[in-house]
């Protein structure tokens, strides 16, 4: 597949011009002309670049990427010379998703988790600088908080790093906004949602769940964020026979 026909594609796909983001998303490295084998991975670092250049991959596929409103102008210097060097002697281009990927309704973080999570009745939910990033839903059949919370482990594979256990026992309803949506809780609230699931905590945040009902876990940034890049290369895969390969480097924040 052409580099510029990817591109394209991606853009559209994602709709990521409809995005107020602090990330440049789409294209940020510009490598070799023609795209077979795409790594994907949830944050751009060094060891990822050097993971994809061993796999010989023609590119690049990240919700984290290098380049981000308010950075420039920088210096290509120390870690970020290096990052891009391994880049450019490899070939690869680089692709960054970020809120495009959180919002996203068939291969985005939270609409994939609530259908994995067994949510039904899923609509958007967690407002993010006038936009919708995630998704809410309800359970089939309630089900016990506990059992609720070791279902949400068991699919992002660690136990949370914080548990506020304050809303009603059984669970009917959750919203998800993963990454660092801790303030999004103040809406679940709102909303009467009986569970919310995030990334990162919020100090605030966990006097407000326990003063208003809401069973809040945070699973981890890095955790609830690497459902979409995995889902979107499932999806490249199907409608474009490329060959993708996710790349994990574990990261407990």
């Amino acid at each position: 597949m052409e580099r510029r026909v990817l591109s394209e594609y991606l853009d559209d796909f994602l709709k990521s011009a409809e995005f107020d983001d602090d990330s440049l998303n789409g294209l940020q490295v510009e490598g070799r002309a023609e795209v077979n084998r795409l790594a994907v991975a949830v944050t751009a670092c060094a060891e990822v670049f050097g993971a994809a250049a061993g796999w010989k991959a023609d590119a690049l596929l990240v919700h984290h990427g290098l380049f981000w409103r308010g950075a420039w102008p920088m210096r290509i210097q120390n870690i970020l010379k290096d990052r891009l060097k391994t880049l450019f002697d490899a070939g690869i281009s680089l692709y960054a998703y970020h809120l495009p990927l959180d919002a996203h309704g068939e291969v985005g973080n939270n609409a994939v988790a609530a259908r994995d999570l067994g949510l039904v009745n899923i609509k958007p939910f967690g407002h993010y600088k006038g936009m919708v990033i995630g998704f809410k839903g309800r359970l089939e059949a309630p089900a016990a908080r506990t059992e609720f919370i070791a279902r949400v482990s068991e699919y992002y594979g660690r136990s949370p790093a914080v548990t506020v256990p304050a809303g009603p026992d059984p669970v009917a309803t959750v919203g998800i906004v993963s990454g660092g949506a801790a303030r999004e809780a103040e809406e679940a609230a709102d909303e009467g949602l009986d569970l919310f699931v995030t990334g990162e905590p919020g100090e605030p945040q966990t006097y407000v769940c326990r003063e208003r009902g809401l069973t809040f876990i945070a699973m981890g940034h890095y955790a609830t964020e690497r459902i979409g890049v995995k889902a979107l290369a499932a999806h490249l895969e199907r409608a474009h026979g490329l060959e993708t390969r996710f790349f994990d480097v574990d990261n407990d924040a």
